[in-house]
């Protein structure tokens, strides 16, 4: 397993050592992925790495609160560039490698692309595309049997809630957040099933009901 991070080395090279005191491989690589010469160098660290790729989690972004009347061109730009051109040009990078034999990629995106959210008009708008990002992909690489999907957590306990101080957990059908350790059981259903592509799982207390 390859994890990348942007600044955050240290957060880095503890996962990695939980997954190799698990008995896993893994290795840690920086980059930033919304630089096109990064997504290249981070997938081909995977394949040098490993010998080949099997799954990819598009999870890079940004979550920044900007009130609409705020929200100038350029912000609005750079949100679109962390969230959405990242997980294009990652996904780009890894197709010729997942045409070999099959793959995954999963693409995290959010209730927002349904809803607008409460983050802003350009985090809405970067997910929505990255699911349009997502379905075309389900449709062009199924021949290569590769699948594509999209895992829509909200909202869960991560530094992008604390920054939203105003959020309260009691808008939850549930009654709380939920645990980052909660998405991945819809990760490992994604990457251990061939026969499902194009969907988006919704992880958020039944706050979006499909």
């Amino acid at each position: 397993m390859v994890i990348n991070f942007a600044r955050s080395h240290d957060a880095a090279e503890e996962v990695v050592a939980s997954i190799v005191n698990a008995g896993g491989q893994a290795i840690a690589v920086q980059g930033d992925v919304s630089v096109e010469a990064d997504a290249r160098r981070l997938i081909s660290a995977a394949v040098d790495q490993f010998g080949r790729l099997d799954c990819v989690i598009n999870n890079a972004g940004v979550g920044e609160k900007i009130p609409l009347e705020s929200l100038t061109s350029d912000a609005f730009d750079q949100v679109l560039k962390l969230n959405l051109l990242s997980a294009f040009m990652v996904s780009q990078a890894a197709i010729p490698h997942m045409m070999k034999n099959g793959g995954r990629l999963i693409f995290m995106s959010s209730g927002a692309a349904r809803t607008g959210g409460i983050i802003s008009a350009a985090y809405a708008a970067s997910k929505a595309g990255m699911e349009g990002l997502m379905h075309y992909y389900a449709t062009y690489l199924r021949e290569h049997r590769i699948t594509a999907n999209a895992i829509a957590p909200s909202l869960i306990a991560t530094d992008m809630i604390n920054r939203a101080a105003h959020q309260s957990d009691k808008s939850l059908p549930l009654g709380r957040f939920g645990r980052p350790d909660e998405i991945w059981p819809a990760v490992r259903m994604i990457m251990e099933t061939e026969y499902l592509t194009g969907q988006t799982i919704h992880i958020d207390a039944g706050r979006y009901m499909t």
